[in-house]
C-alpha cells in the first residue's frame, strides 16, 4: 500500500495561526484537486500534523476532531476523503505532564507516521510527504519516504540549504507537487 502523508496547516490549508473552526478553513490553491488525484491513484490519504495550540490552551482536542469531522464532510460531498488523521496534541515548552503524549508523535518525530505505516501497511518507499517546514518534512527523509517542500508563509525561516542537500523539490501547492509524481512511477 501506498500513502501520501500531508500536513495540514500551510499545507492544506491556509496556515492563519491555531486554526480551530469550520469559519477560519481556507483551502490551499489545489488542495482538494490534489486529495482527488490521490484518491483517484488509490493512496491511503494520511494528515499528520502538530497542533500545539491544544496545549498552549487556544482550543481543545475535541475542537480540532470536530473540525476535521467538518473538513470530512466537505470532501465526502464531492466523493473525496482522507484516510486518517494524525494529531500530535503537544508541544515539550508547553506540556504540563510532558508524558501524557508520547513525545516521538510531534514531528519531526516519527510517531504518528510509523502508527499509521503499521495500520495501513504502508510501504514508506512508494510513499509521499507534503509539508511546508523542514520538520514536517525530516521524519519522511528517515522513513524513505518522498518529500515535496510546500512553499508557505514558513518559508524564510526554513534552511534552503537543508532543502538542497536533501534535493527536495520546493512547490507552490500539493497540486503542482503531485504534478511531479509521474517522474517517480
Amino acid at each position: 500500500m501506498r500513502a501520501f502523508f500531508l500536513d495540514r496547516d500551510g499545507t492544506l490549508n491556509v496556515d492563519t495561526n491555531y486554526v480551530h473552526k469550520p469559519e477560519e478553513w481556507q483551502w490551499c490553491d489545489g488542495a482538494v484537486d490534489a486529495i482527488r488525484w490521490m484518491n483517484q491513484n488509490n493512496f491511503k490519504v494520511i494528515v499528520v500534523t502538530n497542533q500545539s495550540g491544544i496545549v498552549r490552551g487556544h482550543y481543545s482536542e475535541d475542537q480540532v476532531h470536530e473540525l476535521h469531522t467538518w473538513v470530512d464532510e466537505q470532501l465526502a460531498r464531492e466523493n473525496l476523503k482522507v484516510d486518517e488523521w494524525l494529531v500530535a496534541p503537544h508541544h515539550p515548552a508547553f506540556d504540563q505532564k510532558p508524558y501524557d503524549y508520547p513525545p516521538e508523535d510531534r514531528k519531526p518525530g516519527k510517531g504518528m507516521f510509523l502508527k499509521a505505516i503499521e495500520k495501513h501497511g504502508i510501504n514508506p518507499r512508494k510513499s509521499f510527504m507534503a509539508g511546508d517546514k523542514i520538520t514536517d518534512l525530516q521524519p519522511a527523509i528517515q522513513l524513505g519516504i518522498t518529500p515535496f517542500f510546500i512553499r508557505s508563509r514558513h518559508e524564510q525561516d526554513q534552511d534552503k540549504n537543508w532543502l538542497l542537500n536533501h534535493d527536495i523539490g520546493s512547490y507552490h501547492n500539493i497540486l503542482e507537487a503531485v504534478k511531479e509524481i509521474r517522474n517517480y512511477k
